[in-house]
């Protein structure tokens, strides 16, 4: 095993020199992705949602709005906060912060993993914005998108409610001062992104360096399952009715791509997810997510 695996990365390393300018071409095209798109779109998401949750406040908002979880997901309410949270911050950074629930013991490890696993979404402003109005330049369309996405998270949480979600008390005891939650978040959101950029980094290079030499018509499959915002990307410029090209992206961002699934198990430590289970939530998000879609099809259709 050792010397298969010494193999492999002696003869990566001999590729990342030979095919220099391809390293650098999908390193530039990786840091522009990370620093255009996930550093605005994250950064300060991640802090807020950070603070409220250290002061408490995200539980409390979720005690109110969400008191019928317990019953229909047997998720409660303090605990579905997390899914809230997780559709603002989207993957993987929505599982950073499960994760850390089960390092300070407020989850446990199944409970975190059921999470994790059904909570693998893109953040809405990616969805809605950038894949609707911008690639597809239909805001409705990307609304159909992310009401696919969150019917099919709702779906797959209420299909494994054999393991209930509850949290433990908080072993602090009180509630951080502003300034330090501040600081943390700060410090939190800065090493989860930096992270997010490295495997992102990694991934595009690779990426480009096994497919460089395929046929053109096999590269775009490709890429939509290794990096979704590069699937979506150039998805949008093929020569397809916009209705298909939304069904389409609502397949890619269903399955969340390789490049999410590394960070996600990379980043989560403490849940000690195996891939085939992660894999397989993935392939029943990408079919529910296709059908709630094809469905949204069907009523729009029948109204007009």
């Amino acid at each position: 095993m050792k010397k298969g695996m010494t193999i492999v990365f002696f003869t990566l390393l001999a590729a990342l020199l030979y095919y220099g300018s391809v390293t650098y071409e999908a390193s530039c095209q990786a840091l522009a992705i990370w620093f255009e798109k996930l550093v605005p779109s994250l950064f300060a998401a991640m802090v807020v949602i950070r603070i409220l949750d250290g002061q408490g406040l995200l539980a409390a908002l979720s005690r109110r709005l969400f008191g019928f979880t317990e019953n229909l997901f047997h998720i409660s309410p303090d605990a579905f906060s997390l899914v809230f949270a997780s559709f603002f911050l989207g993957s993987p950074a929505g599982q950073i912060l499960i994760d850390d629930y089960v390092r300070d013991g407020r989850l446990s490890q199944a409970e975190g993993r059921r999470l994790a696993c059904c909570v693998t979404v893109s953040t809405p402003s990616f969805i809605l914005i950038t894949c609707g109005s911008v690639l597809l330049q239909s805001f409705q369309y990307g609304l159909m998108i992310w009401l696919a996405e969150f019917f099919a998270v709702m779906l797959l949480l209420f299909f494994t409610r054999s393991t209930p979600v509850a949290l433990q008390l908080d072993p602090r005891g009180s509630v951080p001062s502003l300034f330090e939650n501040l600081k943390d978040a700060v410090v939190q959101a800065g090493v989860s992104l930096y992270f997010i950029g490295a495997y992102l980094l990694l991934t595009l290079v690779l990426l480009n360096l096994t497919t460089m030499k395929l046929p053109s018509a096999w590269q775009l499959p490709i890429q939509c399952v290794t990096e979704f915002s590069l699937g979506t990307n150039n998805l949008a410029l093929l020569p397809l009715a916009v209705p298909l090209k939304a069904l389409l992206m609502t397949l890619v961002l269903g399955f969340a791509s390789f490049s999410v699934h590394l960070q996600v198990l990379s980043l989560t430590p403490h849940l000690h997810l195996t891939y085939l289970r992660y894999l397989g939530y993935r392939l029943m998000q990408t079919g529910l997510a296709g059908s709630v879609f094809l469905f949204l099809m069907m009523l729009q259709r029948l109204r007009g």
